[in-house]
C-alpha cells in the first residue's frame, strides 16, 4: 500500500510540473514578437480611422471597424486569438506596452506627415481634417 501511494505522490508531482511546463510554452507561443505587433497595431488604427471616415461619409454602405481587423490579422499572418494573447501579455507589463505606444505613435505621425506632404503637392486638402 505505501508504494502505491509513493507511485501516486511521484505521478502527482510529475502530472503537476507537466502541467505547469506545458502552459507556460502554450501562452508564451501566443505572443506576438513586439516589431510585428507594432504594425498589426498601426493597421488596426489605421483601420479604426477608415470605418470612422466611412461612418462620416456614408449612409448606405456600413463599415466598421471590427469588419476590417481579420483583414488586417490576414495581413500580418496572426489570428485574433494571438493578438489578444499579446495584448493581454502587454498589459500586464505597463512599461513595455508604453514603449510600444510611444513607437505606434511616431509611425502613424510619420504616416500623417507623408499624406499631407503628398496633399500640399498634388492640392487636394479635403482628405485629412
Amino acid at each position: 500500500m505505501l508504494r502505491v501511494l509513493i507511485l501516486v505522490r511521484y505521478a502527482m508531482i510529475f502530472l503537476l510540473i507537466v502541467a505547469s511546463l506545458s502552459c507556460r510554452t502554450r501562452s508564451r507561443r501566443y505572443i506576438i514578437p513586439q516589431k510585428k505587433f507594432v504594425s498589426v497595431l498601426v493597421d488596426i488604427h489605421l483601420a479604426d480611422g477608415i470605418a470612422m471616415q466611412n461612418m462620416r461619409f456614408s449612409d448606405s454602405f456600413v463599415l466598421d471597424s471590427a469588419s476590417l481587423y481579420q483583414s488586417v490579422f490576414d495581413k500580418h499572418h496572426v489570428t485574433r486569438s494571438m493578438f489578444d494573447s499579446t495584448l493581454r501579455y502587454y498589459t500586464a507589463r505597463p512599461d513595455d506596452f508604453q514603449k510600444i505606444y510611444n513607437i505606434l505613435t511616431a509611425r502613424l505621425k510619420h504616416k500623417e506627415d507623408a499624406l499631407k506632404a503628398a496633399q500640399d503637392t498634388t492640392g487636394k486638402k479635403d482628405v485629412i481634417r
